[in-house]
């Protein structure tokens, strides 16, 4: 986790309406997102992670997608993205996500589902995906990011989220407090 680790401490904080926000290129594109650090995260996920008895690769439609796409092509795991828009097709369900209505897919009762995301800021988002998988009878495998905020609220009392690194914003910059533990 080199570059993850030296690209998290060159990382800027932008601090809006009292909240301060990393900035950093696997979680905003911003700066230029370097293959070999896209390379090094997939790899690290993927020891992380057991995707060998997954159905599918589930991940809201943020930035999480092209971190979610390269493991769906690496593992073969199909990959659906929870979208913000409705088609209103037959098995589509609708759920709750701290930034409104959000629709899940293509998982069905006895699937079973790995989530990944980039970024964990308060645990709202990854909560609200688990509850929707569960409502569909949907097996939860594992959940996983890379990276994990720990200084905000946490919403996933019942949830283990794996990450590749857990980091603190502050407002000198950002720490990099455990890497591969959760």
């Amino acid at each position: 986790m080199n570059r993850l680790r030296e690209s998290i401490h060159d990382a800027p904080v932008v601090e809006r309406d009292g909240y301060r926000y990393l900035v950093h290129p696997v979680s905003n594109g911003i700066p230029t997102l370097d293959p070999k650090l896209m390379r090094e995260v997939v790899n690290g996920l993927l020891r992380l992670v057991d995707f060998e008895d997954a159905d599918v690769i589930v991940t809201p439609v943020t930035m999480g997608v092209h971190v979610a796409t390269a493991l769906s092509l690496t593992t073969d795991v199909p990959l659906v993205v929870i979208r913000s828009r409705e088609y209103g097709f037959d098995d589509e369900v609708p759920f709750e996500h701290p930034d409104g209505e959000y629709y899940l897919n293509d998982v069905t009762a006895g699937d079973d589902v790995v989530v990944v995301d980039d970024l964990v800021n308060t645990g709202q988002s990854i909560a609200a995906i688990v509850e929707a998988i569960d409502d569909v009878g949907a097996n939860l495998v594992d959940v996983a990011c890379v990276l994990r905020r720990v200084e905000s609220r946490d919403d996933l009392v019942d949830v283990d989220v794996k990450s590749l690194l857990e980091v603190s914003v502050t407002a000198d910059g950002v720490d990099v407090l455990d890497d591969a533990s959760h």
